[in-house]
């Protein structure tokens, strides 16, 4: 009996010990909520993370000590991906100096929401059309009434249901997909990010979009979203100011040809 007891106690002390070095090894674990944005977020031809802030994340990591794993989300879900601990931040062209709503439905700063980090990318939203089409997008008058399609819970989502009627606004779980619907005629324009759309509109099976050039929207800054409180916000931003002295970041930024529009600042209003 007593052997018997001696092995249940055994069992029951590794199975604890296995238990806490896997809580421990989850603390140096830093989850990266993404969607799938060419040059920013995406996989290469053997499923590995690449791109500007794929690599940038990486190279934080090796700065606070942690491993650095991305888990794709739907864009429109970010808010509760990161409150219930399924993400520890979100680091997709996440534009700072926006809004959105709050579980109220209140239209409040994204800044209300989560903690920033500092910001280091400036962008801005634009319009896609087709090319045979432009000539009717002149201004942001002209987009009243017409039909169009953004990222769900994206700054685009906000801007168009300002700009035309909210009826008339479709979402798709990520700006990728929203390429294929102004393509098809189902809408008659899209909200992206600029950087995203110079990369895809006269390429390829897009070849016939053009961003229109005659509507300018708000400048944005791009920064990393934390939940509330978190003090992975202060270690992140010393490393983002590290990778900024040392040259790094701009060499990267450089690597996927965002260099013109690197731009590290502690303020994101």
């Amino acid at each position: 009996m007593k052997k018997i007891i001696a092995i249940i106690l055994a069992l029951v002390m590794t199975v604890g010990a296995v238990f806490t070095m896997s809580s421990c090894a989850s603390d140096d674990v830093l989850v990266c909520g993404v969607t799938i944005f060419e040059k920013m977020n995406e996989k290469d031809a053997n499923g590995n993370w690449t791109g500007f802030e794929s690599e940038f994340a990486m190279e934080v990591g090796k700065i606070i000590g942690m491993e650095v794993k991305f888990q794709e989300i739907d864009w429109g879900q970010k808010y509760n991906e990161l409150n219930s601990g399924a993400i520890d931040c979100i680091w997709n062209g996440f534009t700072a100096n926006s809004s959105d709503k709050d579980p109220s439905g209140n239209e409040v700063k994204r800044s209300d929401l989560v903690d920033f980090s500092y910001g280091y990318m400036l962008n801005e939203q634009c319009i896609v059309v087709k090319k045979d089409n432009v000539a009717n997008f002149t201004s942001e008058e002209s987009l009243k009434g017409k039909t169009a399609c953004v990222e769900g819970g994206s700054a685009g989502e906000s801007y168009a249901k300002k700009a035309t009627d909210e009826d008339n606004v479709l979402t798709a779980t990520s700006q990728l997909k929203a390429f294929p619907e102004v393509k098809s005629g189902a809408v008659d324009f899209i909200v992206v990010d600029i950087l995203l759309a110079k990369n895809i509109c006269g390429e390829g099976d897009y070849a016939d979009l053009v961003i229109a050039e005659d509507i300018k929207l708000t400048s944005e800054i791009y920064a990393v979203g934390f939940k509330k409180g978190s003090e992975l916000t202060a270690k992140v931003n010393a490393a983002i100011k590290e990778l900024d002295e040392n040259g790094k970041l701009m060499e990267l930024a450089k690597k996927y040809g965002f260099e013109n529009v690197l731009k590290v600042t502690e303020t994101i209003e």
